[in-house]
């Protein structure tokens, strides 16, 4: 198994926002010395749900303190951005990281984020796409041609993209969730999915990974060694009792009430934009899984050791072989996260190699 950090740039109120980013930094170089496969980074905009507008400046950050750790984005939110310019950044983060970059990429989701870029929530999805495929190209070794409503580039400008990623093939992932058509288009590519979010509540990440593993298989890819991304809720204490104290100490809900107020792709008038249909009971399924974690078919890693690693046992046995997290809540003191990230570390060598057998179940049309 793998094991990888995450951080979205919360700001609570007891922290000022030069504290978030210098936790971040600090909590990927803690991870680089104990051995953390990755940390993870995602963009937000427009809230104290998360700070972190640039994923790839923070990655550059990372880069140079760290030496070993993988820098992956989860995610960059990619109809907010000019797909050449992405792709000229992304190679330059993978060239300054030595090759340690592995880039998630994602539809978006906040109304409030569209509106404030000033980009149609309704195209996201389209958009979405369209950047993609761009962005794959301009890491080829050719001449950028491409047509599109959003985009023209034509053979007779003779525009290549410059740098190239140092890796090759970039690594690349797409944040996917229950719905089939995005993980269709994932592996249409070839591009590996990550989970969590809605299919982790839901407790299909498991159902999710085997149906992009058949998927890109019916598409001529082989997803044979790839380890899919999924993140997870976490936090280890010494023991269940305090655990669960730390967490009874600060507002669990926090960040649940930004996503209520700020982070819903619903108009005022109470409209989902398409490709958005399965979003109406999202916040309620995150309710419902943060009173009663059995609910989730994959409950968060919440508790000791012993807790932990029956938990971890469960998920590598429903078939996920890459776990990242966001470790702790926002308001918990500093010290408490960091120690949460340090115990976690205990469980590499248990899990380290095993590998997770392929699940064998179905995403619902």
């Amino acid at each position: 198994m793998k094991f990888g950090l995450f951080n979205i740039g919360m700001w609570h109120e007891s922290q000022s926002q030069e504290e978030v980013f210098t936790n971040i930094r600090e909590q990927a170089v803690l991870a680089d010395r104990l051995g953390y496969d990755s940390v993870w980074l995602g963009e937000h905009h427009f809230s104290r749900h998360g700070i972190l507008a640039d994923c790839l400046v923070q990655a550059a950050a990372i880069a140079s303190v760290t030496e070993r750790v993988r820098i992956g984005t989860g995610v960059v939110v990619l109809p907010f951005h000019n797909p050449v310019r992405l792709a000229e950044q992304a190679a330059m983060v993978d060239i300054l990281s030595n090759g340690r970059l592995d880039l998630g990429v994602g539809v978006g989701y906040q109304r409030r984020e569209f509106n404030g870029l000033n980009v149609p929530i309704d195209e996201a999805r389209a958009r979405f796409r369209d950047n993609l495929d761009v962005v794959l190209k301009c890491w080829r070794d050719e001449i950028l041609v491409h047509e599109s409503p959003y985009h023209t580039f034509r053979a007779e400008d003779a525009i290549e993209v410059y740098p190239k990623p140092v890796q090759k093939p970039m690594p690349l992932y797409q944040a996917v969730s229950i719905t089939p058509e995005s993980i269709e288009f994932a592996a249409s590519r070839g591009v590996p999915v990550m989970v969590g979010g809605p299919t982790d509540v839901l407790g299909l990440a498991p159902q999710v990974i085997d149906y992009w593993r058949t998927k890109m298989v019916e598409f001529g890819n082989d997803p044979t060694g790839i380890d899919i991304p999924c993140a997870k809720g976490v936090y280890v204490a010494d023991t269940d009792e305090e655990a669960a104290a730390d967490i009874a100490a600060v507002d669990e809900f926090w960040d649940l009430k930004l996503l209520q107020k700020f982070g819903s792709p619903i108009s005022p008038s109470g409209e989902l934009p398409p490709g958005y249909e399965r979003w109406a009971n999202r916040v309620k399924e995150h309710e419902k899984n943060a009173l009663d974690p059995n609910r989730a078919g994959t409950p968060p890693l919440i508790g000791s050791l012993d807790t932990v690693r029956e938990r971890l046992r469960a998920l590598r046995d429903s078939g996920v072989n890459y776990i990242f997290g966001q470790f702790g809540l926002p308001g918990m003191p500093e010290e408490k996260i960091r120690r949460s990230v340090e115990l976690f570390a205990e469980v590499f060598d248990e899990f380290r190699d095993a590998e997770a057998p392929a699940a064998q179940v179905h995403v619902p049309a």
